[in-house]
C-alpha cells in the first residue's frame, strides 16, 4: 500500500510538472462570458474614493448584470454598494460625499435616480419623473438635482385607445410609430418639494447618437450654481441630432443663452470646476467630416478653439483639471486610444499610458486621474494615475484570470496607397505564428467611419473577433483607411465624397503589402465589417473577386435608403458626407456610383449577412436589398436576423450567437 501511494505520488507530481510546462490555451467565445467590463469611473468630491460600475454578462437570464462599488484611490478591496438592480447607470458622487447616486430602474416603473450611502445600505429613489429621467447631475451644494426627462406626449390616452393616433412624421427613422417628444430639464430639491421646468420648447435636450463625434450628456452646473449648461437640439426628430447648439441657462429665471457661435454640431458642454469657462466639442472643419475639437467658452465670452494645433478627435468622455486651466481627454492615435492633456493656452500633448489603450477617464479634485484602460492581451482593469504625468497603476483586477490565456502578436503596420494617401492599421499574427508559413488573412473594416481599430481587449465592433480568429490559425489584418480619425484631420477629411474608391484602395494595397512578405494564402482571404465596415466590405467584394468569404453586419448598402430611412443622425451623416442630399445636382449621381448595392450584380463571394430587425442606424432593408441581390443569381448568401437588435445586439446570448455566426462562416470557407 505504502508503495502505490509512493507512485501515485509521483505521478501526480510529473502531471503537475507537465502541465506546469504546457502552453496556455488560446481564448474561445465561451471564456468571454467571464469578461468583467467597466463603466467610467467617479471620485470622491475629496479625491478619496472612486466609485464605478462593473458589467458582467447573465447568460441564463440574457442581460448585463451591473454593480455599483466603491474604493479607495489608495488601492485595496472594492466593495459592492448595489447589485443587480435593472439598468444601473449614470453614477455621480453627492457633493457631501456620503451617498451615491445612479439611474436605475424598479420593476416596471420608467428610471429613476437612486441613491446609497457611500457606507453600503438600501437604495432609496429621489425622483418620480412619471416619464423617467434620462440625465442628471448634483448642484454645487448638493440642495437641488438638474434631470432630463421625456415631455408628455401630445396624444391623449383617449386618443391612444381610440386609435386616433394619426401624428405628423419629419426627419424621423422608418420605424416611429408615435409622435417624437422633446426631453427638458427639471430642478428637483434633494430634500423635498415639487419638481419645476427649467428649460421649454423650441427643441429638446439632445438625447439622440449624433452623426460624427461628441455624444449624450448630462447637465453640468457652473462653480456657482446658477448657470447648467446643455446641448440643445432644434426639434425632437431623432435624424436631426446635427442641430444643435451649446445653451446656458439661468438657473433663477430659466432665461437662456448660447454659449457656442454655431447652430450646428455642438456637444457634450461641462464647467470648469472653478470660474464660468464651458468646455465643449465641436468640428476642426472643413464641414463636419473632421476630427473633434476642444473648444472653450463661457456665459459672458466669446467661445475659441484650444485643441486646434493637436488635430486629434476627442471623444465625449473629457474631464477638466482642477483649476480649470487644462482638461485631459480621450482620442485615437495611430492603433492606440490615447489620454491627452489639453490646456487651454499652448498645445496638447500624450500622457504616459505605456501599452494601455484608455477606454474612459475621471479627474479628481487633487488632479489624479482614473482610467479605465486594456491592450491586446490585458483584459480591462480601473486604473490610477497620481498626476498626468504618472505611470499608470491598477487598482482593480477583476479579469486576473484573462492573465493565463495565450494571446497573439499584434503590431502597427502603416503603407501608402496609389494615391500616396498614409494609412495605418493592425496585423495580429496566428497563435503559434511559424516564419515562412502562409496563412489565410481575414480583413476586418471598422466602422464609422470616424473610428479606428485601436489595440484593445474586446471592444469596439471587432470585440472577440481578434483573439478568436488568431487562435484558429489565420492572420486579421485591420486597416485605418481613410476616413478613419487616428491619422489627424486630413486623414478623416479625405473620404469627403469619395466613400468607396478611396478606402477601397487604402484597404486593398494595405492587402498587397502583407501579401508581398509572403505570409499570406493568398486563395484564402476573407472580408468582415460592421456599419461602415460592412459598406467596406460589400464594397470590396462588389470591385475585387479574389475573396474567399465576406461577413456583412449591419452595413450599408445603398447610400439613399440611408438618407431617407435612418434615424440616430444618419441623415446627416449622408447629406454632409456625400455634399448633399439624393436630390441635389452636386451629389445626386454619387448616391448611386458611392452605393455597394449598385455593383451587387458583380458579387460571387459566399457571403453571411447578418442584421438586427430594429436597427434604425442601418435599416435592415438594405441587407435584404443585398441579400435578394445575391440570392438571385445562387451566389451563396446566408442572412440571419437578430431579433430585436438595434445597430449591434445589445443582450449578451445574441451578442455571443453574433459573433459565433461570423467565426462559423469564416471557418467553414477559410478551413483551418
Amino acid at each position: 500500500m505504502h508503495s502505490r501511494t509512493v507512485l501515485y505520488a509521483s505521478v501526480l507530481a510529473l502531471l503537475a510538472s507537465v502541465a506546469a510546462q504546457a502552453s496556455p490555451a488560446p481564448l474561445t467565445l465561451r471564456d468571454f462570458r467571464a469578461l468583467v467590463r467597466f463603466g467610467t469611473p467617479h471620485f470622491s468630491p475629496d479625491g478619496q474614493r472612486i466609485a464605478f460600475r462593473t458589467v458582467r454578462p447573465d447568460f441564463v437570464h440574457d442581460r448585463w448584470v451591473s454593480t455599483l462599488r466603491v474604493m479607495s484611490a489608495q488601492g485595496g478591496a472594492a466593495r459592492a454598494l448595489v447589485r443587480g438592480m435593472r439598468g444601473l447607470s449614470r453614477v455621480r458622487w453627492a457633493p457631501d460625499a456620503r451617498s451615491i447616486a445612479f439611474i436605475a430602474q424598479v420593476g416596471r416603473q420608467a428610471a429613476q435616480v437612486y441613491a446609497v450611502s457611500a457606507s453600503g445600505g438600501t437604495p432609496h429613489a429621489l425622483t418620480d419623473a412619471p416619464r423617467g429621467v434620462e440625465q442628471f447631475a448634483f448642484s454645487p451644494n448638493g440642495q437641488t438635482i438638474a434631470y432630463v426627462t421625456p415631455d408628455k406626449s401630445p396624444l391623449s390616452a383617449a386618443q391612444r385607445r381610440t386609435h386616433h393616433d394619426l401624428f405628423v412624421i419629419h426627419d424621423d427613422d422608418y420605424l416611429i410609430d408615435r409622435p417624437p417628444v422633446a426631453s427638458e430639464i427639471w430642478l428637483l430639491p434633494v430634500k423635498g418639494g415639487m419638481a419645476r421646468q427649467l428649460t421649454y420648447g423650441p427643441g429638446s435636450v439632445l438625447e439622440t447618437a449624433p452623426p460624427f463625434g461628441g455624444g449624450i450628456s448630462a447637465p453640468s452646473w457652473s462653480a456657482d450654481g446658477q448657470w447648467i449648461v446643455y446641448t440643445r437640439q432644434a426639434d425632437a426628430d431623432d435624424a436631426d441630432s446635427d442641430r444643435t447648439t451649446i445653451m446656458a441657462v439661468s438657473v433663477a429665471s430659466g432665461q437662456p443663452k448660447r454659449i457656442g457661435t454655431h447652430l450646428s454640431y455642438e456637444y457634450t458642454p461641462r464647467f470648469a470646476p472653478q470660474g464660468d469657462a464651458v468646455a465643449y466639442l465641436y468640428p476642426h472643419g472643413p464641414g463636419p467630416v473632421s476630427v473633434m475639437d476642444l473648444y472653450v467658452g463661457s456665459p459672458a465670452g466669446v467661445a475659441r478653439d484650444v485643441s486646434a494645433s493637436l488635430g486629434r478627435d476627442f471623444a465625449a468622455n473629457f474631464a477638466w483639471l482642477p483649476g480649470g486651466e487644462a482638461l485631459v481627454g480621450i482620442a485615437d492615435d495611430h492603433i492606440g486610444s490615447r489620454l491627452f492633456l489639453q490646456p487651454l493656452k499652448g498645445a496638447g500633448h500624450a500622457l504616459p499610458l505605456g501599452d494601455l489603450q484608455a477606454l474612459s477617464v475621471a479627474a479628481s479634485s487633487h488632479g489624479a486621474l482614473a482610467v479605465v484602460a486594456d491592450s491586446t492581451t490585458r483584459a480591462p482593469e480601473l486604473y490610477l494615475m497620481r498626476t498626468p504625468q504618472s505611470a499608470p497603476v491598477a487598482l482593480t483586477h477583476f479579469n486576473r484570470g484573462f492573465d493565463h490565456y495565450a494571446y497573439p502578436v499584434s503590431v502597427e503596420l502603416d503603407w501608402h496607397a496609389p494615391d500616396g494617401q498614409i494609412d495605418d492599421g493592425i496585423l495580429t499574427y496566428p497563435n503559434g505564428y511559424v516564419r515562412g508559413r502562409r496563412y489565410p488573412l481575414v480583413v476586418f473594416s471598422h466602422g464609422g467611419p470616424e473610428a479606428a481599430s485601436i489595440e484593445h481587449f474586446d471592444a469596439d465592433e471587432i470585440g472577440p473577433l481578434r483573439l478568436l480568429f488568431a487562435a484558429r490559425g489565420y492572420l486579421v489584418f485591420e486597416p485605418n483607411y481613410r476616413g478613419s480619425d487616428n491619422l489627424g484631420n486630413a486623414h478623416e477629411h479625405a473620404i469627403y465624397r469619395d466613400p468607396g474608391t478611396g478606402p477601397d484602395s487604402d484597404v486593398i494595397s494595405g492587402i498587397r503589402l502583407l501579401e508581398s512578405r509572403g505570409i499570406v494564402d493568398t486563395t484564402r482571404i476573407a472580408a468582415v465589417g460592421h456599419s461602415y465596415g460592412g459598406y467596406m466590405t460589400s464594397w470590396l467584394i462588389g470591385h475585387q473577386h479574389f475573396w474567399r468569404c465576406a461577413v456583412v453586419a449591419d452595413g450599408v448598402t445603398d447610400w439613399t435608403e440611408e438618407y431617407e430611412l435612418s434615424g440616430a443622425g444618419n441623415l446627416a451623416w449622408t447629406r454632409d458626407s456625400l455634399g448633399g442630399s439624393p436630390w441635389d445636382k452636386r451629389s445626386a449621381a454619387l448616391y448611386r456610383s458611392g452605393s455597394p448595392i449598385t455593383y451587387a450584380g458583380d458579387i460571387t463571394t459566399p457571403t453571411l449577412i447578418l442584421s438586427g430587425t430594429d436597427d434604425v442606424t442601418v435599416p435592415i432593408t438594405e441587407s435584404l436589398a443585398l441579400y435578394h441581390a445575391l440570392a438571385s443569381r445562387h451566389v451563396p448568401v446566408k442572412f440571419v436576423g437578430i431579433p430585436g437588435a438595434y445597430h449591434m445586439p445589445q443582450d449578451p446570448v445574441h451578442r455571443a450567437l453574433f459573433y459565433r455566426a461570423m467565426v462559423r462562416w469564416v471557418t467553414h470557407y477559410l478551413g483551418g
